[in-house]
């Protein structure tokens, strides 16, 4: 019998510095500072379907208030849904209305119901983990779970200015070295509806 093969380990060391090699090379006196993550503003709640409902959830985020914010949001999206009806006081206008919403037909009617949004990135999968299996367990709610990534930037600072003696050297450096990078993050999205 041989022994355990070296040269396989020997291979591996090969791809883990060619691996390395791949790697854009930052200055040694520079460090990455993180950038906040943009999103588009959140939209009014009173917004119509058209707006998505979304609620960003960070580390600080208590469960009990996002899921209070949840069903603010939902309760809104139901009385948006049923709308003002008076078919005692007003003689043409809801019963009408009424009329020819039945006269359009199912097609108008089961369009895709309106949603919230829960969306949170890396440490914060867990939370919204957690909360879509909160709304999961309740009757009234429908719950799908969508994952992805999201690229972020970040920017490459220059800490301390470099010593005459390898100033040329240090220079060199800093016309290759990026002034950002692009990394990618893990996002959950939960998206919630009404039955």
């Amino acid at each position: 019998m041989e022994p355990p093969k070296v040269i396989q380990a020997d291979g591996q060391k090969s791809q883990k510095s060619n691996r390395q090699k791949g790697k854009s090379r930052r200055p040694k006196n520079s460090r990455i500072q993180k950038r906040p993550m943009i999103h588009p503003p959140i939209s009014s709640p009173y917004a119509g379907a058209d707006h998505p409902k979304v609620v960003y959830i960070s580390s600080k985020t208590p469960f009990v208030s996002a899921v209070k914010r949840v069903r603010k949001l939902l309760s809104l999206i139901e009385k948006r849904s049923v709308g003002k009806v008076d078919l005692i006081h007003r003689k043409d206008g809801d019963k009408q209305k009424l009329e020819a919403s039945e006269m359009e037909g199912p097609s108008q009617r089961e369009k895709e119901p309106e949603e919230v949004l829960l969306k949170g990135t890396n440490r914060v999968i867990e939370k919204v983990l957690g909360l879509a299996l909160f709304f999961q367990g309740q009757e009234d709610l429908n719950v799908r779970l969508r994952t992805g990534t999201v690229g972020v930037v970040d920017d490459i600072v220059m800490v301390a200015k470099p010593s005459d003696a390898t100033e040329g050297h240090q220079k060199e450096e800093e016309k290759e070295s990026p002034e950002t990078q692009v990394r990618k993050i893990s996002m959950l999205e939960v998206a919630i509806t009404l039955k």
